[in-house]
């Protein structure tokens, strides 16, 4: 998968930010900042990365654009975009997120979709899931075949299948009445 036998060591504080690419088997990022990122194991610390495809994902206290991994954590950090088998989120934030198995606490989230999603003391926009367990969270829209816990959200499967059927009817009436004064004026 990488190009490089051996690992990168972890970069010099003073280094500050860099740009382009690297590749190796193992990559230690520490107050960095690169294009992309591609490793079998990649820990960054106070550092940020445009992208980061790797087999084991770690960022502490740092970022990326997008990330893609089998097992993906993230611990007091942002990311735009995370793709991961497994996916674990503590005092971070992700605006989209697809895994199929997620652990949050204490985080913020835009969009997930996932098979199994626990989650604790978070907040989320929209959550599709087929199984959702955890104490104390919140969500505008949740969409799941079973949730477990203490959840408030704005817009949960019933309701949601509700609003989409009075938005269809809503507007195949406003359509209807539409096309009924067209022909009247014609």
């Amino acid at each position: 998968m990488t190009e490089q036998a051996k690992p990168v060591e972890p970069v010099d504080e003073d280094k500050g930010s860099g740009e382009g690419d690297m590749t190796a088997e193992a990559i230690n990022l520490s107050q960095v900042n690169l294009n992309k990122v591609t490793a079998d194991l990649v820990r960054m610390n106070a550092s940020g990365a445009a992208q980061v495809i790797a087999t084991e994902v770690d960022i502490r206290q740092g970022g990326a654009g997008q990330v893609q991994a089998e097992e993906f954590r993230l611990h007091t950090g942002g990311v735009g975009i995370a793709r991961a088998e497994r996916m674990g989120l503590e005092n971070g934030g992700i605006v989209l997120a697809q895994a199929e198995e997620v652990i949050l606490r204490n985080s913020q989230l835009g969009i997930l979709y996932s098979q199994s999603a626990e989650i604790n003391q978070s907040q989320a926009g929209v959550i599709i899931a087929s199984k959702v367990k955890g104490g104390d969270f919140r969500t505008g829209i949740l969409l799941a075949s079973q949730v477990e816990g203490n959840v408030e959200t704005l817009l949960d499967t019933p309701r949601a299948l509700l609003a989409g059927l009075v938005a269809g009817v809503a507007t195949g009436l406003s359509l209807f009445l539409m096309n009924l004064v067209t022909r009247r004026f014609r």
